[in-house]
C-alpha cells in the first residue's frame, strides 16, 4: 500500500507496491502521448501549408522535408502569419491554456510560449516515469518540483475526463473515489484522482519541511 511521502536527508520517498507504480508510470505515459499528438498536429499543419507554397519535390527533396517535421512544429509556434488554434483535446487545453482571455492576444501568446510549455510538461513526464522505476521510491530535492508538476499534470488529465470543474465536483469525486471496490471505469479514475490529489499534497508537505526558517535577524533586516 502507498505511504505518504516523507523528508531525508537526501530528498522525499514513499513506498508503493509494483503495480501502483505501473499505472502511476502508465498515466504518466498517457499524458505525453496527448502532448505528443498535439505537437505532431501542428506540424502537420505546417507541412501542408509549406506544401501548399511550395514547387513540385523529389523524392529526396520530400525526404529532407521529413527530418525538419519537429522543426516545422517550433516554426508553426513562432510564425507570426500562422494561425496556432488551440488544442481539440480538452485535456491538451487543460495542460496548455490560454494565457489570454482575448482571442487574438491568446493567439500570439500560443506561438510564443505553447512550445516550450509542452516541452516542459514532457521533461517532467520523463522525469517522474524514471523515478518511478525506483523501490522505495526516492525523489532528489532536484527533482522533487519536476516530480510534482508531472503528477500535477496527470491529476489534471484525471479532472478533465471525470468533468471536474469546481470545488463541488472535485468533492463528490473524492466521496466516490472513497467507495469500495470500483464498479465501472469513471469510480476506477474517481479512486485514482483520489489518490494522487492526497499523495501530490503528502510531497509537497513534505517540500514544506525543507524550507529553510527565517531568523530573528533576517526577520529584522527585511524590516
Amino acid at each position: 500500500m502507498a505511504t505518504a511521502f516523507r523528508a531525508t536527508a537526501s530528498g522525499y520517498r514513499a513506498d508503493l507496491q509494483k503495480h501502483e507504480r505501473r499505472l502511476l508510470s502508465t498515466l504518466c505515459a498517457d499524458v505525453a502521448e496527448i502532448l505528443e499528438r498535439r505537437a505532431q498536429e501542428i506540424a502537420s499543419q505546417a507541412e501542408e501549408g509549406s506544401r501548399a507554397d511550395a514547387q513540385p519535390q523529389t523524392g529526396e527533396d520530400h525526404e529532407a522535408d521529413s527530418l525538419f517535421a519537429h522543426f516545422s512544429a517550433e516554426l508553426a509556434g513562432l510564425d507570426s502569419q500562422a494561425p496556432l488554434p488551440p488544442p481539440a483535446d480538452p485535456v491538451a487545453q487543460r495542460l496548455l491554456p490560454a494565457a489570454s482571455e482575448d482571442p487574438d492576444d491568446a493567439e500570439q501568446l500560443r506561438r510564443l510560449t505553447e512550445s516550450s510549455l509542452r516541452e516542459s510538461h514532457l521533461a517532467d513526464l520523463r522525469t517522474a516515469r524514471m523515478l518511478l522505476e525506483s523501490a522505495p521510491l526516492s525523489v532528489p530535492e532536484a527533482a522533487s518540483a519536476s516530480f510534482g508538476r508531472a503528477l500535477n499534470a496527470v491529476r489534471l488529465t484525471l479532472a478533465t475526463r471525470l468533468g471536474i470543474e469546481t470545488e463541488d465536483d472535485a468533492a463528490q469525486v473524492h466521496r466516490r473515489g472513497a467507495g469500495q471496490q470500483p464498479e465501472d471505469a469513471q469510480q476506477f479514475m474517481a479512486e485514482v484522482y483520489t489518490f494522487i490529489t492526497w499523495w501530490q499534497e503528502s510531497l509537497f508537505e513534505a517540500m514544506l519541511e525543507h524550507l529553510p526558517e527565517s531568523t530573528d535577524d533576517e526577520e529584522g533586516a527585511d524590516q
